[in-house]
């Protein structure tokens, strides 16, 4: 009898084991095997938004697109969790809403403050928050477009969060900016990006800085710990190179370059098989009370 129980309850904590989903693969192939702080490293460029506002909201100022290249240990970039071409993958980003709620000079400087928050011109597609989308995708036979010769055109953005061969691959992520950084600006508008640029308006040269928030996609399950000033999730700094007119890059629309290094912390789910160690420590348990009775 007692081996008859033994055996069904080795079957049972066998059955559960096979039932158990797989930790930390919230979208296969991307996985990160290392918790730990991190740089995601990524870079592309900026155009001039083409909204031309209206007195019912703040226009968009500008929009960007690129790809990302790395995710490292933070300190450390031998230590890759991801890099770009790792088993065939590409990730593109959108970056699309951010409006300059007030430009002020720096004093001292020939350098103007932009307080950017979301724009609010609802008719473009605004809806008050600055957004950054990722995208998953193969780099051999996915759609990668580049930025110069023959490449994407700022003129080819289809609406307020899609542009032709970044958009269009499995959404990884989407991050909202959120304030913390620095305080209102004139008018009491939040401010989610803060940049010190050259010119009045962005975008120009010069750098900036924001949080964020994971709000959507797969790859939240990594990112979604608030671990960041505020309680946000990315810390990031970017810095913005403005790019000639007359250079395949400007004339295809885009006006800066940019760099956005951004600091987050990734945490991985335990492994699915630990939550069973307590189980089957109570089930051996029951078992061997089953023995001694003689049940």
């Amino acid at each position: 009898m007692f081996k008859s129980v033994v055996c069904k309850g080795a079957t049972w904590l066998s059955a559960m084991v096979l039932a158990a989903p797989a930790a930390a693969s919230p979208l296969a192939p991307f996985v990160l095997h290392a918790p730990g702080a991190v740089e995601l490293k990524f870079s592309g460029y900026l155009a001039r938004s083409a909204d031309s506002g209206s007195a019912a909201g703040m226009p968009e100022a500008s929009f960007g697109a690129g790809y990302m290249t790395s995710i490292h240990e933070l300190g450390n970039p031998a230590s890759q969790l991801w890099r770009s071409g790792q088993d065939n993958q590409s990730i593109s980003f959108m970056m699309y809403g951010a409006a300059d709620a007030a430009v002020l000079p720096l004093a001292g400087s020939s350098a103007h403050q932009v307080f950017g928050s979301g724009c609010t011109h609802l008719s473009f597609g605004c809806d008050g928050k600055i957004h950054l989308d990722f995208y998953l995708d193969k780099l051999s036979g996915g759609t990668n477009p580049g930025f110069g010769i023959g490449g994407i055109r700022a003129s080819q953005r289809q609406g307020f969060s899609q542009l032709g061969g970044i958009t269009d691959g499995a959404l990884l992520m989407r991050w909202e900016f959120v304030p913390g950084l620095a305080a209102a600006a004139p008018g009491a508008t939040p401010v989610t990006l803060y940049q010190q640029l050259s010119g009045l308006a962005s975008p120009a040269s010069g750098f900036g800085s924001y949080l964020a928030r994971c709000t959507g996609g797969p790859a939240c399950s990594y990112f979604s710990n608030g671990m960041q000033q505020a309680g946000a999730d990315f810390y990031g700094t970017n810095t913005t190179t403005s790019i000639l007119a007359l250079t395949a890059i400007g004339q295809n629309g885009w006006s800066a370059r940019l760099s956005d290094p951004v600091i987050a912390q990734v945490t991985l789910d335990q492994p699915a098989t630990s939550a069973l160690l307590p189980l089957g420590a109570a089930m051996l348990a029951w078992m061997r009370r089953r023995r001694q009775r003689g049940w």
